[in-house]
């Protein structure tokens, strides 16, 4: 039986929560830079409508942005705590600002909104691209059957189908194959290297304190 508090149903409105999000984010900066000039709410409110319409109208759009908005409140809420646990354990406001001013801030803050757009961008354009491609050619001396326990029939397109358990990169799924090259020890080994040579970078080249 459903319920108010069954997710399912939210869902089925989330185009409707997408667009009341880029509505009210294109009219707050409208009347914030004031581009059309002085009390011009109703002309920012159609332009902001608009833009909203559009979204609508293209679902790519709308789906990188259902899949940005979250992440984007997560990070916010992370960094909301984190001040203040920050302002709990005794610095004061003056400090806080100081932190937040702090140039070595910024990097970090765009790393994370880097890293959930591209994110958004695979979510929207992965499966599809990935449909599109010729997949993975079998070899003119295969013969249907003589593969081995490890091995799997290909679909038309060249592709795998998913199956859990395997590592294979070549599946009909974008996401399958996106977490087992992530899960891969060889990328994981160079993302090692490379935080380990991030952090010598800071700190070696982070001037000394008198």
């Amino acid at each position: 039986m459903a319920t108010f508090l069954d997710v399912g149903l939210i869902e089925n409105f989330g185009i409707i929560f997408v667009i009341l999000l880029i509505f009210l984010i294109m009219f707050g900066l409208l009347e914030y830079i004031k581009a059309f000039g002085e009390d011009r709410r109703g002309l920012h409110a159609i332009i902001a409508l608009v833009v909203a319409l559009l979204f609508l109208v293209s679902k790519i759009a709308t789906k990188i942005v259902a899949m940005m908005v979250p992440w984007f409140m997560v990070v916010a809420l992370f960094i909301f705590f984190t001040l203040f646990l920050v302002r709990m354990f005794g610095l004061d406001e003056a400090g806080v600002k100081k932190l937040i001013a702090d140039p070595n801030v910024y990097p970090w803050i765009i790393a994370f909104a880097g890293l959930i757009l591209f994110l958004s961008l695979g979510n929207a354009f992965g499966q599809s691209l990935l449909e599109k491609g010729e997949g993975i050619k079998q070899p003119a001396d295969y013969t249907a059957g003589t593969q081995t326990s490890t091995e799997m029939p290909a679909t038309s397109s060249g592709l795998q189908p998913a199956t859990p358990g395997t590592r294979s990169t070549t599946t009909t799924s974008f996401t399958t194959n996106l977490l087992n090259t992530l899960r891969h020890p060889k990328l994981m080994g160079l993302l090692f290297v490379f935080l380990v040579g991030m952090f010598a970078l800071i700190f070696l080249t982070k001037p000394a304190k008198p």
